[in-house]
């Protein structure tokens, strides 16, 4: 009887450790990723050939979904979304790809597969990632690093290490702000670095003062010569518009000059309506000029030849 029972106590045991290991191997590799808005990402199981593969996501917003493929059937389960589905044949590859990813997308994502060697698990913890917005200013022997609304939030350092203080403000869509002010007393501005680091960069973005003067007056000069255009612009369409006129005001002007034959036409016309009466009038002025020269014509003027 003893001996009974020290064996279904050590089948329990056993089977207790097993399935402890099962555990610890299944929940023992995990990795975190962050992924843009928008963008695809794929997800791998571990690289072992299984029986069965299953991917299992608890989403941050409450809900569940599963994608499993069972090699002995070739048969493929699924209640998750067709945004999620294989990166290419499961019987090839075990890896599932997320088109276009979104905010709701966003929780923890574990693969399941089962091996000749055992139970195998890889779990990523995926986030929505956001590049901040940065800048850098500086004012009254203060400069101020900032880094606004980011996720996860950014990392600010300053070069040369000195004089700094954080605050981080949380907003409700998970995002993060994070300020960072240095004194800058006993600094030199031209050596002074801000250094920002972000999931979202390949590598740290780096802002200097240096970079903010030169960048006033890129805008400077951008403004001056979009003014100067704008005016050469105006000018040239003002000419256009005069010419134009100038051009239409020309066509339309009468012929100043007249041909010698319609002079020509004209006068003799005008000379043949009255020819004698024209005649009549000359002869008049003479005779007219000539009674006033007594000493020429003594006696009587003569008009039209009658006293």
């Amino acid at each position: 009887m003893e001996a009974k029972c020290s064996d279904f106590i050590m089948k329990i045991w056993g089977a207790g450790t097993l399935l402890s290991i099962m555990i610890a191997m299944a929940v023992s590799d995990k990795s975190s990723k962050y992924a843009k808005l928008g963008t695809t990402i794929e997800l791998h199981c571990p690289p072992e050939r299984s029986n069965l593969t299953v991917w299992r996501v608890n989403f941050n917003n409450g809900t569940r979904c599963h994608l499993s493929f069972k090699r002995e059937n070739n048969t493929v389960a699924r209640n998750c979304s067709m945004n999620m589905d294989w990166a290419s044949k499961p019987e090839e590859d075990s890896a599932v790809q997320i088109k276009s990813f979104k905010m709701y997308s966003e929780g923890i994502y574990r693969c399941f597969i089962a091996t000749a060697k055992g139970m195998l698990n890889h779990e990523y913890e995926i986030s929505l990632s956001v590049s901040p917005q940065v800048s850098l200013t500086h004012a009254n022997g203060t400069a101020v690093c900032k880094a606004a609304v980011g996720k996860p939030a950014a990392g600010i350092s300053w070069t040369p290490p000195g004089d700094s203080q954080i605050a981080t403000e949380t907003f409700p869509n998970g995002t993060k702000t994070v300020i960072s002010t240095y004194n800058m007393r006993n600094v030199n501005e031209e050596k002074l670095k801000c250094v920002i680091s972000h999931p979202t960069e390949g590598k740290p973005l780096i802002l200097t003062l240096l970079d903010r003067n030169e960048k006033k007056e890129n805008s400077t000069m951008i403004i001056l010569y979009s003014c100067l255009t704008g005016l050469l612009g105006i000018l040239g369409f003002a000419l256009a518009i005069y010419f134009w006129r100038f051009c239409i005001s020309s066509k339309r002007k009468i012929p100043a000059t007249t041909t010698i034959e319609t002079v020509s036409g004209q006068t003799i016309q005008e000379n043949d309506v009255e020819p004698y009466a024209t005649f009549v009038q000359v002869e008049n002025v003479i005779y007219d000029k000539g009674c006033n020269f007594p000493s020429v014509y003594p006696a009587k003027c003569f008009r039209n030849g009658f006293p």
